[in-house]
């Protein structure tokens, strides 16, 4: 294997059914798995996902949409100078995906290059690309379905390097946690993408809103939110939101997270309930009582000492997710984190 290669890991993809996706972006070729089978049908290694992108059916027949895609943004794990790409269809003898657009990001520069428009791949083969840019990022666009065995990005690190931040929530101590079914806040924070299995704070399928404080060792300012649902493909939670405090009497933690932001229910008349326990609320049914049986569920604020750093951010399934738009007011001591309804994530940072 060239010694150029640049790390990289899989921040989200549109779809890949079929396989386990994070393979794509490893450095070994991918491994002969013939005569090897799943419930999904015979094994392969990389990235591969399901048919029909271009085509949705109509009444009258079918709309064929030429630009239709399925896409992988792939993340460099430092800055660098990409100088070759290797595309691998190995293993895939029909099934490959036909045609590739390459787009270099650079997330210092805000630049987006274009560095491959719609070229061809073959089945069963290896492509090497020459291209030249700086990023820290790369988008795949895949035209129109179909596998792809191994993406690649070869070159060096650029002299001007992403700065690194600490993940501010180790070593915080983690309090008021509404469930730890499956793992716990801690094992999120620590959260890696070391293993190919679902790991980190998952919730049962009973919660209504999760939540865990997290007491920082010192009053930081919160820069970015990192929430990674790393493998977690089918039991994500839909949203997270952050909030920050500012007390440096612990004593008072109790009183403020009396006074936390909470879910409410808003019925089609207009008329607003704030259970004191919500998730009992749900789990009884007790909306019935006011003949709703369709309602909107809204985060309901009433302290101002609650900092909305993140007010909501919309998580998605297997995807590292990076919220930087955050309010900025000044430094926090507690950071409470909130996810809805219920769910599982594998990584957690506050930087």
């Amino acid at each position: 294997m060239t010694t150029d290669f640049l790390p990289a890991f899989l921040i989200g993809y549109s779809n890949s059914d079929f396989t386990l996706p994070h393979e794509v972006v490893l450095p070994d070729e991918a491994p002969d798995c013939r005569q090897q089978f799943t419930h999904m049908g015979a094994r392969y290694s990389g990235y591969e996902t399901p048919r029909h992108r271009a085509t949705t059916p109509r009444a009258d027949g079918f709309l064929y949409d030429h630009d239709a895609h399925h896409w992988l943004h792939i993340g460099l794990k430092q800055r660098s100078a990409v100088r070759r790409l290797r595309i691998s269809t190995k293993w895939f003898t029909g099934n490959q995906v036909r045609a590739v657009s390459v787009y270099l990001i650079d997330e210092l520069t805000g630049s987006r290059q274009l560095v491959l428009d719609r070229v061809p791949l073959q089945p069963d083969a290896d492509h090497e690309f020459a291209v030249s840019g700086l990023a820290s990022e790369c988008l795949v666009e895949c035209y129109y379905e179909g596998g792809i065995a191994r993406i690649q990005l070869f070159g060096s690190p650029a002299e001007e390097l992403l700065p690194v931040r600490p993940n501010l929530l180790e070593g915080a101590k983690i309090s008021h946690v509404s469930n730890d079914h499956y793992g716990n806040p801690a094992m999120a924070v620590a959260g890696q993408r070391k293993e190919n299995h679902m790991v980190g704070w998952e919730s049962a399928r009973t919660g209504f809103g999760e939540r865990a404080l997290f007491h920082l060792e010192k009053p930081a300012i919160i820069r970015e939110i990192v929430v990674d649902t790393y493998l977690h493909r089918l039991n994500p939670p839909l949203s997270c939101h952050v909030f920050g405090l500012n007390e440096g009497d612990a004593s008072a933690i109790e009183a403020h997270m009396q006074q936390a932001p909470r879910w409410k229910l808003v019925l089609p008349n207009g008329q607003e309930i704030i259970p004191e326990d919500f998730q009992a609320y749900m789990l009884t049914q007790k909306y019935l009582e006011h003949g709703a049986r369709q309602f909107t569920i809204q985060l309901h604020q009433t302290s101002t000492k609650w900092l909305p750093l993140l007010p909501r951010g919309e998580l998605a399934p297997d995807r590292y997710h990076r919220f930087r738009d955050l309010a900025c007011p000044g430094p926090i001591t507690h950071l409470l984190y909130m996810h809805y309804p219920n769910g599982g994530i594998h990584g957690l940072q506050a930087l």
